[in-house]
């Protein structure tokens, strides 16, 4: 089926299609079973599957009393903050085979089940899920597939269930089994806590818009640590109140570091003592399935020719109750002392090395008062994007020269460049520029076809006096927050809620709309003193080495830190003037470039090392019509890119 995305808006093309899925899917359902159409209650504790995923039930679910031990606004809020799940995409996180965290969504699989009020969840993993895809410009549905044991989500499931290890459940608004509607308190996303995978079985699901109607399924039955104590949602129903209710003090929810066992477990592997004792084996294949439905033993192991069928020989029906006693809570291991909070550990915000941009500084932040997860948005200070709780960074301002000697591991290091053969670009001959505060050398890079040219002016090591000095007065700025370094969410994006740039950024001049236009720019009369100082030195590097006049309105500054890096794109700002030109500021980086042409493979044609003191200036319009480029630093790095912007009246 083929959708033309000209007829409604992407977003209202995703939803309605999804909505026709799931009526699909329920129609086929009841078809087959010829039962009600009236849904089930939110959960239940009785064996029955029943739909609760219907809208109006879905939409009166109450509210959630306070907030939960741990939550989030944004997928990336939790990747960046929690260990347990740093999955952009996935609903299944694992790492050495092993899986740390799993997130229930929506549109959740038949026979998926909610029971026990949170302590047993039996949910569908491993992807191959029936989807939306885009290409050409169109999306069309992809239709689900058989899920495999060497499918690499069910794999690391799998390894979990045979070797007990724990692993952490999470949820989000769209999930519709839980009993409480965490979107109407703003909650995207919130930790249910620690589980185990006390059983795995392999089912049939009905798929019309497959060609048999159906595919197979890995179910797992996850149950809830008991050592944790209570869980969280187990409040009272909640009053009307006429105020803010007050934030409980979280549970206890206990953790380990997950070892890394690398060896991989098979499905028909999967015998131990205990499972061996519950559940019979079958008379095909001689594995043990446990009984999982009232109407009687089958064997669940999608490889046997006894596969789905009961032991008269007769194939399991579409609708199904649960055995009673599968699903009785069992006893799951204990959680020793070597367990800790699962909660994300309070920041090292003042190290005795008082080195403040490596990785770890970069990352999200667990508020204690409220329990949000929240991405470090601001350079000076960790803070909660719901209750405004902070946690100060107080750091070390770097100078150039402890800077200056970080390796850029690159063959061409003693060059400085390297050009694709074949690019069409052409380098001139080094030209030497002086005067009496400056003095060093221009590399020229002439672009095929009159696009433009790419100058790399290099000051001279015994002339950086000036750039030392604006690279330190970023800093102190900042960490005054005179200059207010941040990260601001990008336009467009995929991920639920938003997604923020990964660097700091401040502009000065004229809107910028990639860094949200506006709101997020200030004047030239409000201007930092850094700021204006790199525009200067921009400028007069770019007269003194190419004898040009230039005129600059808007300046973008940004701050790189350990591993933080731009991403492949152009300068392609409405009324654009035809010269970018750009400082670099402390450790080395990497700029690449490559053709803007939606082509596979896209080669990068010329990367340039930019050291401290660089200035690089892309001339010609041609520059950003053809090519795309991106910045890669080498450790912490700050950056001034300076163009002219048409006011817009």
């Amino acid at each position: 089926m083929l959708l033309q995305t000209s007829n409604c808006t992407q977003k209202n093309l995703v939803l309605f299609t999804f909505h026709r899925l799931a009526r699909r899917l329920k129609k086929s359902s009841l078809q087959k079973s010829k039962k009600s159409t009236h849904p089930g209650p939110i959960f239940c504790k009785k064996s029955m599957i029943v739909d609760t995923s219907s809208d109006s039930q879905y939409n009166t679910r109450p509210p959630l009393p306070s907030y939960p031990p741990i939550w989030a606004q944004s997928r990336q809020e939790v990747c960046e903050s929690l260990e347990w799940f740093r999955s952009y995409q996935g609903g299944v996180y694992f790492s050495n085979n092993i899986v740390k965290g799993y997130l229930l969504s929506a549109f959740p699989s038949q026979r998926d089940f909610f029971h026990h009020n949170g302590k047993l969840i039996i949910s569908h993993g491993g992807g191959k899920s029936e989807s939306l895809s885009s290409a050409g410009g169109k999306l069309e549905i992809r239709s689900a597939e058989d899920q495999q044991a060497r499918d690499l989500s069910v794999r690391a499931l799998l390894n979990n269930h045979a070797q007990q290890i724990p692993l952490v459940l999470l949820i989000d608004d769209r999930y519709p089994r839980f009993p409480y509607d965490l979107s109407k308190r703003g909650i995207a996303y919130a930790v249910l806590g620690l589980y185990i995978i006390t059983h795995v079985w392999q089912e049939y699901e009905e798929k019309t818009s497959t060609e048999r109607g159906r595919v197979v399924r890995f179910k797992f039955s996850f149950q809830w640590c008991e050592d944790q104590g209570e869980p969280w949602w187990w409040w009272k129903e909640p009053e009307v109140r006429t105020s803010e209710p007050e934030t409980p003090e979280p549970r206890a929810l206990f953790s380990r570091s997950i070892p890394v066992k690398r060896k991989e477990t098979k499905f028909s592997e999967l015998n131990s003592a205990d499972r061996l004792a519950e559940s019979p084996s079958c008379s095909t294949c001689r594995r043990p399935s446990p009984q999982v439905f009232s109407i009687g033993w089958a064997c669940l192991c999608s490889d046997c020719p006894s596969f789905w069928t009961l032991s008269t020989g007769i194939e399991l029906p579409g609708s199904l109750e649960y055995h009673e006693p599968f699903l009785q809570l069992k006893r799951t291991i204990s959680l020793d002392d070597e367990f800790r909070d699962i909660r994300p550990p309070e920041p090292l915000a003042n190290p005795s090395n008082k080195v403040t941009t490596v990785h770890a500084f970069s990352r999200g932040w667990h508020c204690k008062k409220c329990g949000r997860l929240s991405s470090r948005f601001k350079f000076e200070r960790w803070e909660c994007g719901n209750c405004g709780n902070s946690l100060p960074v107080r750091g070390k301002i770097w100078t150039a020269k402890e800077l200056r000697g970080v390796d850029i591991k690159v063959p061409f290091v003693l060059i400085g460049y390297k050009l694709l053969e074949g690019s069409g670009i052409k380098k001139t001959f080094d030209k030497p520029f002086v005067n009496d505060t400056s003095g060093g050398f221009c590399q020229t890079f002439c672009l095929p076809d009159r696009k433009g040219h790419i100058h790399h002016i290099r000051t001279s090591p015994l002339k950086l006096g000036e750039a030392d000095e604006i690279f330190e007065l970023y800093q102190q700025e900042a960490s005054e927050s005179k200059l207010p370094f941040r990260r601001f969410p990008l336009t467009t994006h995929k991920l639920r809620g938003a997604l923020l740039t990964n660097y700091f950024s401040h502009n000065c001049g004229e809107p910028y709309q990639y860094v949200g236009g506006t709101n997020n720019t200030v004047s030239w009369e409000e201007a930092p003193q850094a700021v204006t100082k790199a525009r200067d030195y921009i400028t007069s590097r770019i007269k003194i080495a190419l004898d040009l006049d230039s005129e600059f309105n808007e300046v973008l500054s940004a701050a790189y830190m350990e591993r933080q890096k731009m991403s492949f794109h152009t300068d392609d700002e409405r009324g654009l003037g035809p010269r970018v030109a750009g400082l670099s500021l402390g450790s080395p980086a990497l700029m690449h470039f490559r053709s803007v042409e939606k082509q596979s493979p896209r080669p990068i044609v010329l990367s340039i090392i930019l050291r401290h003191g660089d200035v690089l200036v892309m001339d010609g319009a041609g520059v950003q019509a053809s090519y795309e480029h991106t910045v890669v630093p080498a450790n912490f790095r700050i950056a001034a890119t300076a163009r002219w912007i048409t006011p817009r009246k």
